[in-house]
């Protein structure tokens, strides 16, 4: 495995394997579903890019299982992922019966004829860590004709300008679909599906708990939700709901925060 691209296909969906968390068809995540089908359908390219913790990648695996199982690689770049670190894991993730070439020029044509023999949909997430070349090199992929890959790239609002600094490839990508925090409504009618802590929860508490603590980021929420699942696990007799136990959870998120028992809810 490239030590700048991970290769292993994502197992668990939700942030710290979050026991009774449900997927959530919310808006955003509708309209990835829509847009994917389209990148399918027309082989086209797909940038998806919000801030951190919103539910982007979650929603492309997620989607991607149901609608490409065997034909879709996941591509987890990390900073600094070069053209020879994409190319060697592309050469992985195709499951080509060698070692992968040192040189790209060796390794290319292996890889193009491994594309040709089957359509792929090549998802880059974190797609802000590939160099320059490494997003030129993706492009002349989906050039080629011969083997047009759906490629999908997921990341932070950096990858949008990371694209669009190449004319060539933003030009070319069809759809870009920006992620946003969830808003209050969608807050309170997702959240009591999302987890069986929350299903009881009275508006003005879950807008109270989004404001102090979560923002409409689907991983605070999953934090806060695992934090208190925890704490409720060790000790039954605490309190639930409870601004108080709330305010608890904050100090574990935040080291500046002070918790203060007596305060009350």
């Amino acid at each position: 495995m490239s030590s700048t691209i991970d290769t292993t296909a994502p197992a668990d969906d939700h942030y710290l394997g979050l026991t009774g968390a449900r997927l959530m068809p919310t808006t955003a995540a509708r309209l990835t579903q829509r847009h994917l089908k389209t990148a399918l359908k027309a082989q086209a390219m797909l940038c998806i890019h919000g801030d951190v913790g919103l539910g982007k990648t979650l929603a492309v695996n997620t989607n991607l299982r149901d609608l490409a199982p065997d034909k879709t690689l996941w591509l987890e770049c990390r900073k600094g992922a070069t053209l020879t670190s994409l190319c060697t894991a592309l050469f992985r993730a195709l499951d080509l019966p060698r070692e992968p070439p040192a040189q790209v020029d060796d390794c290319d044509p292996l890889i193009r004829q491994a594309l040709a023999a089957q359509h792929r949909v090549l998802v880059c997430d974190e797609a802000q860590g590939l160099s320059k070349q490494a997003l030129e090199y993706l492009r002349t992929l989906w050039d080629d004709k011969k083997i047009r890959p759906t490629i999908v790239f997921v990341g932070g609002e950096n990858c949008l300008q990371r694209i669009s600094s190449r004319p060539a490839l933003f030009s070319r990508i069809a759809v870009f679909q920006q992620y946003q925090p969830l808003t209050p409504d969608e807050v309170l009618a997702t959240l009591p599906h999302y987890h069986d802590l929350w299903k009881d929860v009275c508006a003005p508490d879950l807008l109270w708990v989004n404001d102090v603590a979560c923002h409409g980021n689907f991983r605070n929420w999953a934090k806060v939700t695992f934090h208190i699942q925890e704490a409720l696990e060790d000790d039954p007799a605490t309190a639930w709901f409870s601004r108080d136990t709330v305010r608890m959870i904050l100090s574990y998120l935040d080291s500046t925060v002070r918790h203060h028992p007596s305060v009350q809810a």
